[in-house]
């Protein structure tokens, strides 16, 4: 072999060898190692929880109080041009006094639209006086129906002679009585004429409670009425909530009532 030959021939092996350890220093340098630590992984940005609702809020139905946006309904005090005028309303009287020997309340919340709205002051009254204090609570009226109320925090007295002797842990009438002499319809689809839209209901039970837990009504205790709003029967501190949707409040609130009954 001439030397010519020889050195081209050194040539091309040194050239291969120093390929493949070129190669090979390539698929080693991702190899991780002390000198070549592996890439650091990103964590994926975690999604944020949703806010909780958080406890519900307490209502204090204050003797005289205002609870909601005033004035919403037609006439804003008193009972509708349906309702009662003096005469009997489904057999309940208009009396100049009232009888304590049944005495309770209830609470009647609404909502339209998520929005609280005031039930009207001297509903089941008529030709009520000035409103005094404590806030603006009504004492006197030419006459009261034995379901009425005295101001605009939601409380609905219902007091009667009761000569059956009804003990206050039963009940002697039902909503549609005081839907009867306020003079509204109240059905599936609408609150009086004035609001109209789908009506969810919301009761705390048929139970009676009187002053249990302090005059608070839980709302964990409010659970949706599926039937006709007006036979729900009126018990002592029975918190009933009429929504006028198509949009509902988020929670329902605990309610405090003033009353002893």
């Amino acid at each position: 072999m001439r030397a010519k030959e020889t050195v081209v021939i050194l040539f091309i092996a040194v050239t291969l060898v120093a390929g493949a350890i070129a190669t090979g220093c390539g698929s080693s340098s991702s190899m991780p190692g002390p000198n070549n630590p592996p890439p650091v992984q990103s964590s994926p940005t975690p999604m944020p929880s949703p806010s909780p609702i958080g406890s519900p809020a307490t209502l204090h139905a204050n003797e005289g109080g205002l609870l909601g946006a005033p004035d919403m309904f037609s006439p804003p005090s008193g009972d509708t041009g349906s309702g009662g005028s003096g005469a009997p309303v489904d057999g309940i009287t208009c009396d100049p006094t009232m009888s304590d020997n049944y005495h309770i309340h209830i609470w009647l919340g609404l909502y339209v639209n998520a929005v609280q709205y005031a039930l009207p002051i001297a509903v089941g009254m008529v030709d009520p006086g000035p409103a005094g204090p404590p806030g603006q609570f009504i004492l006197t009226a030419h006459c009261f129906y034995h379901i009425h109320t005295h101001d605009r925090s939601g409380i609905v007295h219902v007091e009667d002679q009761d000569p059956s002797k009804t003990p206050r842990t039963g009940t002697l009438y039902t909503l549609k009585h005081l839907f009867d002499i306020w003079g509204i319809t109240v059905n599936a689809t609408q609150v009086s004429d004035k609001f109209v839209g789908p009506v969810r209901v919301f009761t705390s039970g048929q139970v009676y409670r009187g002053d249990q837990n302090g005059g608070v009504v839980p709302a964990s205790t409010l659970t949706q009425w599926t039937g006709d709003p007006n036979t729900i029967p009126l018990y002592s501190h029975e918190v009933i909530i009429l929504e006028v949707g198509p949009a509902y409040p988020a929670q329902l609130p605990n309610i405090a009532f003033y009353t002893e009954f």
